[in-house]
């Protein structure tokens, strides 16, 4: 009955983790915004984390109790599978700090980039080097730590990301994207309690561990959720969402000179002071402004500076 319920949990876990990739597969290629790749491809290495480093780990386990072979040794064996899928968590988290600029629309400061793969692969090699001093009788200990480690590191992670969001909440004039980004970065830091505190307690009874499970798969997918709500009932202003103008250029494949049209059609200057002012004939500037015209699908200059006039 156990086995059962198990292996049921994980299948809906894994069902429901693989829909959520899917899913925000699909709003990233609808919407083409910038910070659904990083979303998109944290979404994919927290996965795969999970499938490696967690569901690995409970395999592993399962088919060595089948064996005569001490628990500590069974354990021990187990402990590799979350060491090398460590560098998928690694690359997961910090695509959720990346995730939290570009949702503010600001860029990543690289000395934070830089001093975060310093600290987190010097943990690495850290994780690596007790695994190969470590004598049977400390894996109950070993495993506890490693817990201990992981769940704060992701609450550490998850703290800064809701910090970005809420400091920087004030500087949204949109009452509905600020709306979403709180609702957001609150999911983001109750999600990771909340698994920390089922991984604290996952010893104590085995529906704890499935509840673990399921709430690390499929937790996300309330967040992705939530977007998709948000970006079906606004995608008339997808352009809001774009952290840099020239995402909204490359979208529509707008070359550098069609850019600096684009510039001086959002001034309001006419075709005649364009020319001057570039340099150019004024029937140059006719054929770049067809040409805008018809990559971006408007009909007349106020709906062009609509989307790009920021």
């Amino acid at each position: 009955m156990v086995q059962m319920a198990i292996i049921i949990v994980i299948i809906i876990s894994l069902v429901a983790g693989f829909y959520a990739i899917v899913l925000l597969g699909g709003l990233r290629k609808k919407y083409e915004i910038e910070y659904l790749n990083s979303f998109f491809y944290y979404q994919i290495l927290y996965f795969l984390f999970g499938l490696y480093g967690i569901l690995g780990n409970l395999a592993v386990q399962q088919i060595l109790l089948k064996f005569d072979i001490q628990e500590s040794i069974i354990g021990a064996i187990a402990l590799f599978f979350p060491f090398f899928g460590v560098p998928f968590i690694i690359a997961a988290w910090y695509l959720l700090i990346k995730l939290s600029s570009e949702l503010v629309g600001k860029k990543l400061h690289q000395y934070i980039a830089i001093g975060y793969f310093i600290i987190t692969t010097a943990a690495f090699f850290i994780y690596g080097t007790f695994m190969q001093k470590m004598p049977e009788y400390d894996y109950h200990s070993f495993t506890k730590k490693v817990i201990v480690v992981f769940y704060f590191i992701d609450i550490l992670v998850a703290s800064y990301f809701s910090l970005i969001i809420f400091y920087n909440i004030y500087k949204e004039k949109l009452t509905s994207k600020r709306i979403y980004l709180i609702r957001f970065g609150i999911l983001v830091l109750v999600l990771a309690l909340l698994r920390a505190i089922s991984m604290q307690f996952t010893y104590y009874h085995w529906i704890i561990g499935l509840y673990f499970l399921l709430l690390f798969f499929a937790g996300n997918l309330t967040i992705i959720l939530l977007t998709k709500v948000y970006l079906t009932i606004y995608s008339s202003d997808y352009q809001i969402f774009s952290n840099d103008i020239s995402d909204i250029y490359l979208k529509y494949g707008i070359s550098n000179r069609e850019k600096e049209i684009i510039q001086e059609i959002c001034k309001g200057k006419t075709n005649q002071q364009i020319a001057d002012d570039l340099f150019i004939s004024l029937q140059t500037v006719k054929d770049h402004t067809y040409n805008i015209f018809r990559k971006v699908d408007v009909k007349n200059r106020v709906q062009l500076t609509k989307i790009f006039g920021r």
